[in-house]
C-alpha cells in the first residue's frame, strides 16, 4: 500500500504520533487489521475506530482516508519501522 506520513503536533511531551494518508477509507482499512485489537464506534456523528497491537495505537474515522498512529516512546523508531513495513505489505 502506498501512503504519505507526517509527524503530528499535539500537547503531549515526547509524543510519537504520525498521520498516514492512505488510499482507502478507514472502514476498508479496518478489514485489514487481522491480529489487532479493534474497537469501532458507529454511534458517533462521524464513526471511528481504534486499534492496538504491540504498543502501537491506531485511530481513524471510518469515512476518511487518514489514520493516526502512536508509537511507544521507548521504542518508537522500531515500532514505526515495523508498522510501515506491515502497511507497505498490505493490499490496499
Amino acid at each position: 500500500m502506498n501512503f504519505e506520513c507526517t509527524k503530528t503536533e499535539n500537547c503531549f511531551a515526547d509524543s510519537q504520533t504520525y498521520e498516514y494518508k492512505i488510499p482507502m477509507t478507514g472502514e476498508q482499512f479496518v478489514a485489514l487489521l487481522s491480529g489487532w485489537e479493534v474497537r469501532v464506534n458507529k454511534r458517533l456523528r462521524l464513526p471511528v475506530f481504534i486499534a492496538d497491537r504491540d504498543g502501537v495505537n491506531l485511530k481513524g474515522m471510518l469515512v476518511h482516508k487518514l489514520i493516526r498512529a502512536s508509537f511507544p516512546t521507548d521504542s518508537w523508531e522500531e515500532g514505526k519501522a515495523a508498522f510501515e513495513a506491515w502497511l507497505t505489505g498490505t493490499n490496499g
